[in-house]
């Protein structure tokens, strides 16, 4: 990732929710230019739940004070090292820190667990279109982690195809609509975008896809 872009430590913040309102919406829609940073928030979707299975206390031990293999994952030494130094280069560490002592605060006196594999959900179509999609929504100790896995088809029509920009929406059991993320993508590509929120698994309504240019809804899942 290139050290000039403003933004290249922004992607373990926004999967922990430590961007305001103001700062999301700006890394929003410089990830909808950005391949780089898409990848990098990406590439960390997984580490608040691996936090989340961790008691404290472990967590902080170090790594030879707990020689057992079996009772720790494998890859989660090296991901939280990662994310330890994406977050001391970032220079907004204290919300990092705010945002992973909550995760961990929530699991203090549990025993470590395997990581939750929540179920696909399909999102249905709205309109007619080569868009297709499927949701995980991830409830978290800070909010709800949005999971979708985008496929757009190539189409059939011989004209030479096209590249859109979309977003994801979250709409609350008040029917107030939040926008989570935004991406670009062309015929006969996937994308796995990430949002997250504040509101719990329990006050969402649906989660849909949409197209940025007019806001037409695509795709919709009700909870």
């Amino acid at each position: 990732m290139s050290s000039t872009d403003p933004y290249a430590e922004w992607d373990a913040a926004y999967v922990f929710g430590a961007l305001s309102p103001r700062e999301r919406l700006e890394y929003e829609e410089h990830l909808s230019g950005c391949a780089a940073c898409s990848q990098a928030v990406a590439s960390l979707a997984g580490i608040p739940g691996i936090l989340s299975a961790v008691p404290a206390d472990r967590a902080l031990r170090p790594p030879q004070a707990d020689p057992s293999p079996a009772e720790v994952p494998a890859s989660l030494l090296p991901e939280l090292m990662a994310s330890s130094r994406r977050a001391r280069r970032w220079g907004r560490i204290r919300a990092g820190a705010v945002a992973i002592a909550a995760a961990l605060a929530g699991v203090m006196a549990s025993p470590l667990l395997p990581e939750r594999q929540e179920a696909a959900l399909p999102m249905l179509q709205t309109i007619p279109s080569p868009v297709t999609a499927e949701v995980r929504v991830i409830q978290e100790p800070w909010g709800t982690r949005v999971e979708v896995t985008c496929r757009y088809a190539m189409p059939a029509d011989p004209a030479p195809p096209k590249t859109f920009e979309y977003a994801m929406y979250v709409t609350d059991l008040l029917g107030s609509s939040t926008r989570l993320a935004t991406w670009m993508a062309s015929p006969d590509t996937t994308t796995m975008p990430v949002g997250t929120t504040g509101l719990t698994k329990k006050q969402i309504r649906s989660i849909d896809v949409r197209l940025t240019k007019d806001g037409r809804i695509l795709l919709d899942r009700h909870l």
